[in-house]
């Protein structure tokens, strides 16, 4: 629905819906169909940029890359940009920024066979994705645009790697070489612009309704030819559904628990697809196909935003097991009905198959994969959190070669990893185990997970992933995590790129005992000065309060141990941070000597310094320009005044661990450990049964006494281990409990 700035105030003070005459749109069949535009100098913009469309997409490509809406991509150091849809209904937008693609994605949002507005926006600093004026995503992307001046655009393609193609109508194309803010991109999405505004360099409205040629209305004169098209594929152009509500998903009961109870608290999570707000409508549920339950619900729920809705009064579930729960909701005038219902048959337990043998790929089945999990509100109650993670082949084998792989947890529009493993050398592999016990604060509630392998075959892996909640109340409880510094990306010995990360200052609050800084970091790239940043070994250092406090030695030199091999290619070499088919456990910095509950801390992070003197050509050589993945969290603790301190043993027995200045009396008949540790550096005990899986681990605070429970473990033996803040182990024994 094409409108103009005046008609819009028509519309206001009549209530009518007034329609331009000209409102076409272009069909991509998904196969042939694209629309080829020639470079021009004002396509290639230096200060930033502004992509938008209307699209009303008819299936998803597998990939995220694999449907183009706006391309200009090309090979070499010039690259140009691009804007992406696939995956369930995710988009990407990419850019060469310092000769190299640099992306942010957003999760699956988009739904089948209705109109969204998509707006990129780049600022020479921050990438961001909008979906009907929303933020949706961002990345930081700070650098220098690297443009393919000579490259033509395509709509509906690729135009360096053809056969990515978009099936379904695109409308109202613009490019502008400004960077367009949120209350610009409202105001003007639902208006026809004049082609005169400030900062337009192109402006397809696609209103031509017949012929060859789409007309670049901008004043630049960068007209598109239709290829492969003919007068069948102009169609009826954007016309979003003033009203869509539908379920996004069950916020509770949720799948994680110990049972339900006499008094759960039916919650759905609802989401407006449509441009409008929405101010009234109707939920519903039903358990085991019983009496429906309703309520009219008057809050407000915003164009394009989620909220999870309460029914206001409890329901008994005590005495069931398993649940088969139906959710709906209904609104005068909805336009589109495929989006209104769920039904998902709930069980509760504390271990979770996030991922049950996924594909993922460098095909139809995606590098990226997201799992949306409505986790407990209240974490309190369970002590630990453990990720178990398996890799497995596919039918046409492993990947052959060691890529790294991420998991993230997006939440409110932010990433933060919080596991990291590199897959082997075409071998199944795995037995890996992560304490995700940190991130606790961002785990309550509605959690999106999103777990990614940088593979570049078809192959691929099939990735098995576990989540472990172990109940209980544990001495020290998590107060609050803050993000450090999170880089993907960060190039390593360029004279004009800082050795030294952003300072960060964060608030420790008024309750917090101890903290720590949890820091996950890897080199990569070869063949360049020295063999950075894979194979060179180097220590950096983290600053608190403006002091040296602690060295990071980045080397793993254990590589040709690794349980998961023997491999293929160079797998025992040692490396910066990491081994191929390992994961790669975080270093942890303990924090108790420097923080002022109250006060501010002070953190920065210094690279050692080195120049890379090979520093062009990376793609077209033997050599991989050297950087570094690094994500890193400050945590902070408080003691939890309800933790049962009870020291007493019926019968003990005396593990003597004194050559590591850490004693321990374990009682067999209760699983319970009364543990006095005098090594300063230590970090952790960590439990772990005979297949190497990690039930349960014990972060020190400080040097104290401690009990460390395993009474909520099955009888059997277990390895025991103590281990430093980087990850050193300093003792192993072997229970019997």
């Amino acid at each position: 629905m094409k409108t103009t700035k005046l008609i819009l105030a028509v519309c206001f003070l009549t209530s009518s819906v007034l329609v331009w005459a000209d409102n076409y749109g272009l069909y991509f069949n998904g196969t042939s169909n694209r629309v080829g535009v020639q470079d021009s100098p004002e396509l290639n913009p230096e200060s930033g940029m502004t992509i938008e469309a209307w699209i009303n997409a008819e299936e998803w490509a597998g990939s995220i890359w694999g449907a183009n809406i706006l391309s200009k991509q090309a090979t070499g150091p010039d690259r140009g940009y691009g804007l992406t849809v696939g995956e369930n209904g995710r988009i990407e937008f990419n850019h060469s920024i310092n000769e190299g693609w640099n992306a942010v994605q957003t999760p699956p949002i988009l739904g089948l066979n209705s109109w969204y507005h998509i707006a990129a926006v780049y600022d020479l600093s921050t990438m961001k994705i909008y979906v009907n004026g929303i933020l949706q995503a961002t990345s930081n992307a700070t650098g220098t645009p690297t443009l393919a001046h000579g490259q033509a655009i395509n709509l509906g393609d690729n135009p360096t790697w053809p056969g990515r193609f978009f099936k379904g109508v695109i409308d109202e194309v613009r490019i502008w070489n400004a960077v367009r803010t949120e209350n610009q991109i409202q105001e003007f999405m639902m208006e026809e612009l004049e082609g005169d505004e400030e900062g337009l360099v192109a402006y397809w409205n696609m209103n031509e309704g017949s012929g060859n040629t789409i007309n670049d209305i901008s004043g630049n004169e960068n007209h598109g030819t239709l290829l492969g098209m003919s007068d069948d594929n102009w169609v009826d152009g954007f016309a979003p559904p003033g009203t869509d509500i539908g379920i996004e998903g069950i916020a509770s009961p949720s799948v994680i628990g110990t049972g339900f109870t006499s008094s759960e608290h039916i919650k759905i999570d609802v989401k407006n697809f449509a441009t409008n707000d929405v101010h009234e409508f109707e939920i519903f549920y039903s358990i085991n196909d019983g009496e429906p339950v309703s309520e009219t619900i008057q809050e407000t729920i915003l164009a394009f935003q989620s909220k999870i809705i309460a029914f206001s009064e409890p329901v008994d579930l005590s005495g069931y097991e398993e649940i088969e729960l139906k959710v709906w909701v209904e609104k005068e005038g909805d336009g589109n009905p495929i989006n209104d219902m769920l039904v998902e048959t709930i069980s509760q337990s504390t271990q979770i198959m996030l991922y049950d043998n996924v594909l993922h790929n460098f095909g139809s089945a995606g590098q990226t994969h997201f799992r949306t999990l409505y986790m407990p509100e209240d974490l309190s109650g369970y002590k630990n959190i453990t990720l178990n993670l398996d890799l497995y082949c596919p039918a046409g084998g492993c990947d052959p070669w060691d890529q790294p792989g991420m998991l993230y947890i997006q939440k409110d529009n932010v990433s933060w990893e919080i596991a990291r493993y590199i897959t082997p050398y075409g071998v199944a592999c795995g037995g890996w185990s992560f304490d995700l016990t940190d991130f606790k604060p961002i785990m309550e509630g509605k959690t999106i997970f999103e777990n990614i392998i940088r593979v570049w075959g078809a192959s691929g892996w099939l990735v098995d992933m576990e989540l472990i909640l172990e109940p209980g109340q544990p001495e020290y409880h998590v107060t609050k995590i803050d993000r450090l510094w999170n880089e993907d990306y960060w190039v390593y010995g360029d004279p004009d790129i800082s050795y030294e990360f952003d300072p960060v200052s964060v608030n420790i609050l008024e309750d917090t005992d101890w903290a720590h800084v949890r820091m996950t970091m890897t080199g990569h790239g070869q063949g360049n000065t020295l063999n950075a940043a894979e194979f060179s070994r180097f220590s950096h250092f983290l600053h608190i309060n403006n002091n040296e406090a602690f060295e990071m030695d980045l080397w793993k030199d254990d590589c040709n141990v690794n349980p998961c091999s023997p491999q293929n290619g160079t797998w025992q070499f040692a490396r910066a941070g990491w081994c191929p088919g390992q994961d790669v456990q975080p270093w942890y910095f303990n924090l108790v000597e420097y923080i002022s509950p109250g006060d501010n801390l002070e953190a920065l992070f210094v690279l050692a310094e080195y120049t890379n003197l090979l520093n062009s050509g990376y793609n077209n050589t033997t050599h991989t320009e050297p950087h570094y993945r690094i994500h890193a969290y400050l945590v902070q603790y408080a003691l939890n005044e309800d933790h049962d301190d009870d020291n007493t043993s019926a019968e003990d027995i005396k593990l003597d661990w004194e050559e590591n200045n850490i004693m321990a009396s374990p009682n067999p008949s209760t699983g319970q450990f009364n543990v006095v540790s005098k090594n300063e550096h230590l970090s952790k005990i960590k439990v772990y049964d005979m297949n190497g899986r990690l039930k349960l681990s014990h972060i020190i605070a400080d040097s104290k006494n401690f009990m460390l429970d395993l009474s909520a473990l099955p009888n059997g033996l277990y390895f025991i281990k103590a281990e430093t803040r980087q990850n050193v182990e300093v003792l192993r024994v072997i229970l019997q409990k």
